[in-house]
């Protein structure tokens, strides 16, 4: 989007770009000060999102605002990103900007390495893992992993967390990347920054909605066939988002009784019996 606005010898450019996946509940906007201008955002996310802003200024200084990215709390209104200032206001001016935004905190790099998961399915379940980490069809260079399961399979809380997104329209499947556009999913955020997502749940198969807390344990989802698959399963993962890319990350799991806690190995069967 191209806007032009002029006040006296003053010439405002906006140039606004949207990239990520937290762009449809952040809002990012100008005011017009006396001295130049100043850059807001909102955030109705149910969890923290990065904001990055590139500049092209003319005749301008950045008063505040830097080349990293603004983390903004879950649920907030009118946070300062950036300032700037006319450095000569009897010649014209103008800035622009394009912004990117993305769920979580773009710099956070610890988290708890300690923490032990739930197996993704109900007590008295067992299931193999298809793909593991870093896995041949899908997997590259991912810390992922692919349950199969049956369509219609009951999906649990691998850990305490809060909804943040959920796609649960798409039936289209096929087992080529291009397809990925058509994942159904549910992404949970946990109290140490990171997510877990959940992939390829059936259509209308999500029984939680944004916002909701879940419990380790809680079913959220019936498990499917969607978007980039070559059979029903389940594919999930706990990473840190960044602003253009996500970290994926190695995670224990309790398993059996839930005395013992391993890292998942492909094509092992894996039960659940706590």
């Amino acid at each position: 989007m191209l806007r032009f606005k002029t006040f006296g010898m003053w010439i405002f450019m906006l140039l606004i770009g949207f990239a990520g996946q937290a762009q449809d509940n952040v809002k990012v906007y100008t005011e017009q000060t006396p001295e130049g201008f100043v850059v807001y955002a909102d955030n109705k996310e149910h969890c923290p999102v990065s904001v990055f802003l590139q500049f092209e200024l003319k005749n301008m200084k950045l008063t505040l605002g830097n080349e990293t990215a603004t983390v903004i709390t879950a649920q907030t209104k009118k946070v300062v990103l950036a300032q700037g200032e006319i450095i000569d206001k009897r010649k014209p001016s103008k800035f622009g900007y394009t912004y990117f935004s993305n769920l979580g905190n773009d710099a956070q790099t610890d988290y708890d390495k300690d923490y032990v998961y739930d197996l993704p399915f109900e007590k008295g379940k067992s299931f193999m893992l298809y793909q593991g980490y870093n896995g041949t069809f899908s997997h590259h260079n991912e810390y992922s992993l692919d349950f199969t399961m049956p369509v219609g399979t009951p999906i649990t809380a691998i850990r305490d967390g809060i909804v943040v997104k959920l796609v649960e329209k798409n039936v289209l499947v096929c087992p080529k990347i291009e397809c990925a556009q058509y994942n159904n999913y549910v992404t949970v955020y946990h109290s140490d920054g990171t997510f877990a997502e959940y992939s390829h749940i059936k259509r209308d198969g999500v029984l939680v909605n944004v916002g909701d807390a879940v419990t380790k344990g809680q079913v959220i989802a019936l498990s499917g066939n969607t978007g980039f698959s070559s059979g029903p399963h389940l594919h999930f993962l706990v990473y840190l988002q960044k602003i253009k890319s996500r970290q994926s990350l190695e995670t224990q799991f309790r398993i059996g009784d839930g005395s013992t806690s391993t890292f998942l190995k492909e094509k092992v069967t894996y039960a659940r019996d706590y």
